[in-house]
């Protein structure tokens, strides 16, 4: 009885070949992935923020390493000839990182009608339906350009190029390099199992919690809106970010007013006057504005609106909020208001 060879008595030429293919068509390879990721990342602009559009060229011994584990064997049984690159969809391979999960889907409606869809991985919904399993989630999906842009000069050479996209939120994306790093997650006792287990659960709720923060962060902004515009009584209740970026924005139109900034810039508003409100931010504007760029023009001093701000809140109170301006900047402006 003749025993079999575990890989077929070619699949060295096969290899062969398929470095042949890879280093031939590498350059090209990798300008397709650029030309990829600028079309996709033109798509999501001023549509669906994330965090990061990334491109890669897979490495040729991973291509390889992978034919083998994933299609060899059943080649194997056949006695199908077949060409290794056929079978790694993701030679390229595209991923986008956004923030929350409600962005996934939308994310891939926008791709799916600017891509011809090749295959599907939903590796979200995979785990969601075990009780066993744990792993990094995301969405695969295997891409061509379709034919709608395939007749574009700009596309026409990458028409036969097909390529993987993987769309994750940031949360997926962490625990998928720790996930890496975890090298035995099969055969292992059942307590380092469970443990390995809760550390990808702790991650699931954790990316559930900051679409929950982003949901009520929204509501808050909304508030806000309503109380801002309305001059209701919660003009007088403490001020917080949302109601400040409203104000200040307003005021300040041209100006973008970046949000951790002026979540520390209300802080110390807080800390020389616990009890300070929206409604002294707008009267202070409302009141000394007009006098504060008056100041800045005519002693040539270039003011951001913080600046600004600083000095309004100063003249609605000088005895409170003294210290809000650096003693050379307040003596300058006495200096300056005596004088006129």
């Amino acid at each position: 009885m003749i025993i079999p060879e575990k890989f077929p008595i070619d699949f060295e030429k096969k290899v062969t070949e398929f470095c042949s293919y890879y280093d031939e068509q590498h350059d090209f390879l990798l300008s397709a992935a650029d030309v990829f990721k600028t079309l996709i990342s033109a798509l999501l602009v001023d549509k669906i923020p994330v965090d990061s559009v990334s491109s890669r060229i897979k490495n040729r011994e991973e291509c390889v390493s992978k034919f083998k584990r994933k299609y060899l064997p059943d080649l194997d049984n056949s006695n199908k000839d077949y060409k290794i690159q056929d079978y790694i969809t993701d030679i390229v391979g595209l991923r986008i990182v956004c923030l929350y999960l409600e962005d996934i889907k939308q994310i891939q409606k926008l791709i799916e009608n600017n891509f011809k869809e090749l295959d599907i991985t939903d590796k979200i919904s995979q785990l969601d339906s075990t009780e066993d399993k744990f792993g990094y989630k995301g969405l695969h999906l295997d891409l061509m350009i379709n034919n709608q842009r395939s007749s574009l000069p700009e596309y026409t050479k990458f028409n036969n190029i097909s390529f993987e996209l993987q769309i994750r939120t940031i949360i997926q994306d962490a625990w998928s390099v720790l996930d890496h790093k975890i090298k035995y997650k099969r055969n292992i006792p059942i307590e380092l199992k469970r443990r390995i287990n809760r550390l990808s659960a702790l991650f699931e709720v954790a990316d559930e919690e900051f679409l929950r923060i982003n949901g009520e962060t929204h509501k808050e902004q909304e508030k806000a809106k309503t109380e801002v515009t309305g001059k209701t009584k919660e003009l007088q209740e403490n001020i917080d970010v949302f109601k400040f970026l409203l104000v200040v924005q307003n005021q300040f139109p041209s100006y973008h007013f970046i949000e951790y900034k002026a979540d520390g810039f209300v802080g110390d508003l807080l800390k020389l006057d616990g009890a300070f409100s929206t409604e002294v931010l707008i009267k202070s504007l409302d009141n000394h504005k007009e006098t504060i760029e008056q100041y800045s023009i005519e002693t040539l001093n270039y003011m951001n609106p913080y600046t600004i701000i600083r000095h309004c809140v100063f003249l609605y109170n000088k005895q409170k909020f003294k210290t809000i301006l650096y003693e050379t900047q307040r003596l300058a402006f006495e200096k300056w208001a005596e004088e006129k």
